[in-house]
């Protein structure tokens, strides 16, 4: 079968950047995702929420086309990607980022936010250094500056701690300048002051870009997102601002009082 075609892109205006339409998923007899609906607007913050179990993760697998739903829809920018696979996506504009970062450990960091690049722009590297070739490379160290690695620029993936591993997966993603952004975790393994460092980027991309965000650190999500939806037992059990989040009694029986993860 042919693929659909993605390169037409909804223009700006009302219409939801991310539309998920009544998404389930079923492994085996478990019921991950019960019909999920969900409207991500353009350039909106928005953090996804609940304990062990809730279907998080499966449902930002089957945005960013990991996994195929059971049944239901996703649209990005108005294009129907419910079965193209995560390889189309970026095409979209999305970039995700994983619970577990995905970098290849024998290169440096600027080399894999090199490869970044080169994957979004579509380019193939040569053996000699070409103009575009050199402005890539900077742009390169640039991001590693940005996601506080420039020290670590010449350093393998494979020998950086788990916080800065995290943090190069992130510089990754911001390298293609996308246009959805998803983030599993970004916060998992970072220590305070680079959690300051991660909030501090995050608010501090173009009102543009929109960003899907899990996150376990409640202070994180909670000072980025703009929007808070809550899931259990693969369902939506509360969505609103963070305060009003904060003052539902189900958030606070299920996922606040309790410990959560993904």
């Amino acid at each position: 079968m042919a693929e659909a075609d993605t390169t037409d892109a909804e223009p700006d205006g009302a219409a939801p950047i991310v539309q998920v339409r009544s998404v389930r998923v079923a492994f085996g007899g478990l019921l991950a995702l019960r019909g999920i609906d969900l409207d991500v607007a353009r350039g909106e913050r928005l953090a996804i929420l609940g304990p062990n179990g809730a279907g998080k993760t499966t449902l930002f697998n089957v945005i960013a086309g990991d996994i195929a739903p059971t049944g239901g829809t996703v649209a990005i920018k108005g294009v129907d990607c419910t079965r193209l696979p995560s390889r189309r996506r970026p095409r979209l504009g999305v970039a995700r980022t994983y619970q577990k970062a995905r970098t290849f450990e024998g290169l440096s960091v600027a080399d894999n936010i090199y490869l970044a690049l080169a994957g979004h722009r579509r380019r193939h590297r040569v053996p000699w250094r070409s103009a575009v070739d050199r402005r890539m490379r900077a742009e390169a160290e640039r991001v590693a500056e940005s996601v506080r690695l420039g020290d670590h620029r010449g350093t393998a993936a494979g020998a950086l701690a788990h916080g800065q591993r995290r943090q190069l997966e992130l510089g990754m993603a911001l390298a293609t300048e996308p246009e959805v952004l998803m983030l599993d975790e970004p916060a998992s393994g970072l220590s305070r002051g680079e959690r300051e460092h991660l909030v501090t980027l995050l608010e501090a991309l173009p009102e543009a870009v929109t960003v899907l965000l899990i996150e376990h650190d409640m202070d994180v999500a909670f000072r980025i997102a703009g929007r808070v939806v809550v899931m259990a037992d693969g369902e939506t059990i509360a969505a609103g601002t963070p305060d009003q989040v904060r003052g539902d009694p189900r958030v606070h029986e299920i996922y606040l009082g309790s410990e959560g993860g993904t």
